[in-house]
């Protein structure tokens, strides 16, 4: 017993004692860089804040002045005369026009531009690079959507600045957007060029039987955006500066009050911790003005003497308790597991057997009477119970099998296509005319090397899955795409989709989706799933939403030969998306 406390009187001293590294930065020290450290988030969050506010307003009202120019331009815009100049018009010297419905078409831009100097604006048609007429190459290959520019306002301006009469040139994606969407479309964020700064918008512009004939672009000059920017930049940097020394100063000053007490307290604590317990702490005790640090100096007093039994006992303590806690933990997750699996399978077997009986005495007292398609109607029932049953045993089989670590895994070589087949026309045989199983193929699939026990469980699974959750008469696609040695198998539904809350643990044994409550389900599908994809070295991901429907993409490799050495430690790639 002596040794014992001989022994923790050294751990106790070797606790106390600090490594020379933390010694050698004071709390004075770390105040100052936690301010510095709080200090700079803070402020860097302010700014952060004041700074995309200012741009979102200025950017705001920008887009608002773009917007409304744009559309008032639009509206002047003779579109029937715009049209016949595209279809009959004539390039001068210059690679411009002298069509008098050319400058018509300019004068009306040179009259925005005098209301809205920032403004520039251009027409162009966008359609097949077949149909277009142009001057010079096409910038697209033939059959692609190609731009012509008809009238553009920096040729009154600068014409280096300016699209030629009847150039041709790339759709960009806005104009593409325009032309699908059949609205006014902005770009996204500013850009900048040899020119300048802009915000860009695209407007269509009809014809008299309301088709998009061709397109008016503007541009709007942003460079005051980026000036602004720069200006809040340097007066947030210099007000940061200013401040800073002034609070660092004031909590330099306020630190070393602090620690002075602090210090003492310290020195006094090491001195305890060597084991000197005859420590004089009435100068630190005695105070005209009594606080937290006299506190703390009476505290050291009174705990001198029972400080060196009570650390042994209370470390003992609780390391005791510790291990009891942890011990009973496992012992309830245990306890809890097992319930639920026992309550699960009892369940999930006693509807199939439920169903089997009843059709079976269905058949035995009515099958005299009974009509051929309600015979076969019974039995497409006794069937669809068997087919769960022997589900629900193999699952429980691959479960306990993945637990214990001895899940097989035997790659071999087979027609992948024709795998995928047959699981579909097993399948839909189950499921009868309840829904239908759309299965399609991409690139070489015949050949690959692969464990089909372990595979079929993989695709089983997930199209049950699909079948399952969702409605009766709805469409589940299984899509498989062989690519750079790699399989991809797709399944999508158009289900009850999976909650949000529910998705990290979407994998787990046993855990079901919140929304699943009245379907019948087991909760070990997705977790059979993991396991064999691990097996394969693959990944597994999935995309859903709720009540619109749930997709769940596996990536299996396409090698010849497989390192089955892996499979003793699989590791599996998760990820979801809602």
């Amino acid at each position: 017993m002596q040794q014992r406390q001989l022994r923790g009187n050294r751990q106790t001293r070797s606790a106390i004692a600090l490594p020379s590294f933390v010694k050698g930065v004071s709390l004075r020290v770390k105040l100052l860089i936690g301010f510095s450290v709080l200090f700079s988030i803070v402020f860097a969050g302010a700014f952060y804040w004041f700074y995309n506010f200012a741009t979102e307003k200025i950017m705001a009202r920008l887009r608002e002045d773009m917007r409304a120019t744009l559309i008032g331009a639009a509206k002047g815009v003779d579109v029937d005369e715009l049209m016949a100049l595209y279809t009959e018009g004539k390039p001068n010297a210059a690679g411009f026009s002298d069509d008098p419905r050319y400058l018509k078409q300019l004068a009306w831009f040179e009259v925005v531009h005098s209301i809205e100097p920032r403004v520039w604006l251009y027409s162009y048609v966008v359609d097949n690079s077949r149909h277009n007429r142009r001057v010079g190459r096409s910038a697209v290959k033939q059959g692609q959507l190609e731009l012509i520019y008809l009238v553009d306002l920096w040729s009154k301006y600068d014409a280096s600045k300016a699209a030629r009469f009847l150039q041709s040139d790339r759709p960009g994606s806005e104009l593409r957007q325009v032309l699908e969407q059949q609205r006014l479309i902005e770009s996204p964020k500013i850009y900048s060029d040899r020119w300048g700064t802009w915000l860009s918008a695209f407007a269509p512009l009809r014809d008299k039987n309301g088709n998009i004939v061709a397109i008016l672009g503007l541009d709007i000059q942003a460079d005051y955006v980026t000036q602004v920017q720069q200006q809040i930049r340097d007066r947030i940097g210099i007000s940061f500066i200013i401040t800073y020394v002034v609070l660092f100063a004031l909590i330099y000053a306020l630190s070393g009050m602090l620690t002075r007490q602090l210090s003492e307290l310290t020195r006094s604590a090491e001195r305890i911790g060597a084991g000197d317990y005859g420590l004089d702490l009435s100068h630190l005790t005695q105070s005209y003005l009594p606080d937290e640090m006299t506190s703390l100096a009476s505290v050291f007093e009174s705990m001198v003497d029972s400080i060196r039994t009570r650390e042994q006992l209370i470390r003992e303590g609780k390391q005791t308790e510790y291990e009891i806690r942890i011990a009973l933990q496992q012992e309830r997750e245990l306890n809890e597991l097992k319930s639920r699996f026992v309550s699960m399978v009892s369940h999930e077997l006693r509807t199939p057997l439920t169903v089997i009986r009843t059709s079976l005495e269905l058949l035995e007292r009515y099958s005299a009477i009974a009509s051929e398609e309600k015979k076969q109607e019974y039995f497409q029932r006794s069937r669809a119970a068997i087919q769960n049953m022997t589900q629900l045993l193999e699952d429980v089989l691959t479960i306990g099998k993945a637990e214990a670590g001895k899940l097989e895994f035997n790659p071999t070589r087979l027609d992948l296509k024709q795998f995928c087949h047959e699981i579909v026309e097993e399948m839909q045989l189950g499921i009868s005319t309840t829904h239908t199983i759309h299965f399609s193929c991409q690139g070489g699939c015949t050949e690959a090397c692969l464990d089909p026990t372990l595979l079929r469980s993989i695709l089983t699974n997930l199209i049950s899955n699909a079948v399952k959750y969702s409605p009766s008469g709805s469409r589940v696609e299984f899509k498989l795409m062989c690519q750079d040695q790699t399989a991809t198998f797709e399944v999508q539904d158009h289900g009850i989709g999976i909650p949000k809350e529910d998705q990290p643990r979407l994998f787990e044994l046993f855990h079901r989706a919140s929304n699943a409550s009245l379907i019948r389900g087991t909760g070990l599908g997705l977790a059979i799933v993991r396991e064999c994809v691990a097996h394969h070295q693959g990944q597994i991901g999935f995309t859903s939403q709720e009540n619109i429907g749930t997709t769940f993409i596996v990536t299996l490799p396409l090698r010849s030969e497989l390192d089955v050495n892996h499979a003793e430690h699989p590791e599996v790639e998760l990820s979801g998306d809602r």
